[in-house]
């Protein structure tokens, strides 16, 4: 078994995505939730538990990232 980890950075910016919402799925089935953090990173979705196989992220980029064109406070 094993875990995911991910890492989501701002393009616009160069600076760590926090605060996005983040699912793991597996053929259409949720298997984990997380929320990236200051760093823009979740350290282990799954926490042990994913058999080999393929998996898909889902990142609701909207919950951590002002719109297009809105400045971001530093």
């Amino acid at each position: 078994m094993s875990t995911l980890s991910t890492h989501i950075l701002d393009i616009s910016t160069g600076r760590p995505a926090q605060g996005v919402k983040i699912a793991l799925e597996r053929e259409g089935a949720l298997v984990a939730r997380g929320v990236t953090d200051d760093n823009g990173r979740i350290g282990e979705l799954g926490a042990g538990t994913l058999a080999p196989g393929r998996y898909r992220l889902c990142a609701e980029i909207a919950s951590g990232l002002p719109p297009a064109g809105a400045r971001r406070s530093t």
